[in-house]
């Protein structure tokens, strides 16, 4: 992920990214597909963290 000039690595989210439905939480992708259900929003925070580096590492892999 790039880092703007003067900013350190941080994971940040986009609120509108996450969606609780019926008591469930949700994260939408760039891809335009929705991730969940998950417990609580935390857990989906982490899911998307390993959806994020799953989708660099085939990213990486596909360019050797």
């Amino acid at each position: 992920m790039d880092v703007r000039s003067g900013e350190q690595e941080r994971h940040w989210f986009r609120s509108e990214r996450f969606s609780l439905v019926n008591g469930q939480w949700y994260f939408q992708t760039r891809e335009g597909t929705v991730e969940g259900p998950f417990d609580d929003v935390r857990e989906a925070e982490m899911e998307l963290l390993l959806y994020l580096r799953h989708a660099e590492d085939s990213l990486f892999q596909g360019a050797g």
